[in-house]
């Protein structure tokens, strides 16, 4: 019954859609629709730049973006290469959504693009111990014993999409989603390592309807989870800011402060020589490797000295030894190759956002100077 319930809204408002087209057409001129059409698409970005957390612009424009993806520029370039029609179908457009395709999701592609913004992590870490070695030669490693936070990026608990990817469970008795798990077992891993230093530990992955019973038990199955491994329970706090990350550092900055654990970097020319102090606080910051540029320098460029430790290493390399199979396979398109294909290509758009809004360093200080990893 709730399913012919559901059929009858979708069919009465199409309807309404249909007819509302229709009288549109009818009586305003097509021109005057193109310029209303692209006035309300400005000012979604505008607004988008304006108010970037409000969750409804979020939707519009991950509308607008969809074809900025790789499985949307495939479903565009096919919708408007059949727009004439099936007998006069525009072959240049068929092929290149064929070669979008293809391209995207080829195993080799994709770990070749993970690979070279995971590489960035390594990279850091071998910076920062050549960099050490020459103006602090007996103290090669990241102090440790100044963590006063840990911040743990997650999606949101009651997300409808998690990692891109159709929700899932580790088991009946676990209502989190796999992915959130491990990064909440590495999350605990580190907190092994800096335990003398008892961190504060801030996971975004709070349910975003968190008054809500469904809520409150996702929210108690993340922190049941993290004390389990021997984090203390008032050391616990959940917020729901989820994968945005400027509101993450915002909230973390607020928190710090307010305890008076903030000790603020000099921006600018100062930021690589004072990101050798050693008696500032740091920050871990446990999130995806494909995220992790973007997420440390966000937290980098509000004065909070971040440790990197990154979760979801994709692109990590693998001993094929003289396999040619398995080189072979990587040459066959697969779905999980275009997932991480696409996740590379929004977080590459994403870093261009916060660089535009500011929220990124310019790009004459690199990742690798400012940023400690734990190897």
């Amino acid at each position: 019954m709730d399913i012919l319930n559901l059929l009858t809204r979708l069919i009465i408002w199409l309807a309404i859609g249909y007819i509302l087209w229709w009288v549109i057409k009818k009586f305003i001129p097509v021109a005057f629709l193109t310029w209303f059409g692209g006035a309300i698409i400005l000012s979604i970005v505008a607004a988008s730049f304006i108010a970037p957390n409000d969750r409804t612009i979020g939707a519009f424009w991950q509308l607008l973006s969809f074809p900025l993806s790789p499985l949307g520029a495939v479903i565009t370039l096919l919708v408007a290469a059949l727009i004439k029609g099936i007998k006069s179908v525009d072959g240049r457009l068929v092929v290149t959504a064929l070669m979008i395709l293809l391209l995207s999701s080829t195993p080799l592609l994709a770990r070749r693009l993970a690979l070279q913004s995971e590489g960035a992590v390594e990279r850091a870490y071998q910076n920062q111990r050549i960099l050490c070695s020459d103006i602090c030669p007996a103290v090669d490693a990241v102090p440790l014993d100044r963590a006063r936070a840990m911040v743990v990026v997650g999606d949101n608990a009651d997300s409808f999409q998690l990692a891109n990817t159709l929700p899932s469970q580790v088991d009946s008795s676990v209502q989190l989603d796999p992915l959130l798990v491990s990064r909440l077992n590495s999350a605990a891993d580190v907190y092994g390592r800096v335990s003398a230093a008892r961190p504060l530990i801030t996971v975004t992955a709070g349910a975003l309807n968190g008054e809500s019973e469904t809520g409150q038990q996702l929210n108690q199955s993340i922190r049941q989870r993290l004390i389990n491994r021997g984090i203390p329970s008032e050391d616990i706090r959940l917020i729901s800011t989820g994968m945005d990350i400027r509101r993450t550092v915002e909230d973390q900055e607020n928190f710090l402060q307010e305890r008076g654990l903030f000790t603020p970097l000099e921006r600018g020319a100062q930021r690589t020589a004072e990101r050798n102090n050693r008696e500032a606080n740091r920050v871990i910051l446990v999130a995806p490797a494909l995220t992790m540029r973007r997420a440390a320098l966000a937290f980098e460029n509000e004065g909070l000295q971040v440790v990197a430790w990154p979760t979801e290493l994709y692109g990590a390399s693998r001993s094929r030894g003289g396999d040619s199979l398995a080189r072979l396979a990587d040459l066959v398109p697969n779905v999980g190759a275009l997932r991480l294909t696409t996740r590379y290509w929004q977080e590459l758009l994403a870093s261009m956002y916060y660089f535009l809004r500011g929220w990124l360093p310019s790009f004459t200080v690199h990742w690798d100077d400012v940023v400690e990893t734990i190897q």
